[in-house]
């Protein structure tokens, strides 16, 4: 074979294999849709918060939905439990799931996911002042999404990151369109009233 030959099976083999893998990336979108997602985030003093997170999920294809329903029921508490233990040796500190159930139920055609969880250990305390900060998680939000950190009532705020949209008493909110870090809400307890 003279080199030209040679150069044209190479740039053949490698158009080949890009091809491949382009419709290997467009093969493997996402079974569905998020439309909704919220998610409450409930800290006390301890450390320790429930996370409420709801999620809408619209499938193309019926038996797609089932097959998700199918795994989900299976596979949902284990991989909640996983995540957790990823994210604590991330972070270096034991988060506990000390409880946790979901519900899934068709609106309109659409799949909603809700998760309740009880966590301990997700909030740091140090000398009184609780720090909700989980470091460089992030939040994959959708075009509707809200994410709010209820504090207790008689709570003192120290510092706020990412900068929310609105503040009502002890819930504060965001609306990320994108990829938001996972809220940092620094508190104390405050004086008796």
């Amino acid at each position: 074979m003279n080199q030209r030959t040679l150069l044209y099976l190479l740039i053949a083999f490698v158009l080949f294999f890009t091809v491949m893998q382009l419709i290997g990336v467009f093969l493997q979108r996402p079974a569905f849709e998020v439309v909704y997602y919220r998610s409450r985030m409930e800290y006390d003093y301890s450390g320790a918060a429930t996370f409420t997170t709801t999620a809408g999920l619209f499938f193309k294809d019926a038996s797609k939905q089932q097959q998700y329903l199918q795994n989900y029921r299976q596979s949902s508490l284990e991989q909640f439990k996983q995540y957790f233990a990823e994210v604590s040796k991330r972070l270096g500190r034991q988060i506990e799931v000390i409880s946790m159930e979901s519900t899934v139920t068709e609106r309109s055609g659409i799949l909603e996911v809700m998760e309740k969880a009880v966590l301990s250990n997700v909030a740091v305390v140090e000398q009184d002042v609780v720090d909700t900060s989980l470091r460089d998680v992030s939040i994959n939000a959708v075009a509707d999404s809200e994410i709010v950190v209820v504090i207790p009532e008689d709570a003192v705020v120290l510092s706020v990151e990412p900068t929310p949209v609105r503040t009502l008493d002890n819930q504060i909110y965001w609306k990320p369109t994108g990829s938001m870090t996972f809220p940092r809400v620094v508190f104390r307890k405050g004086e008796p009233r």
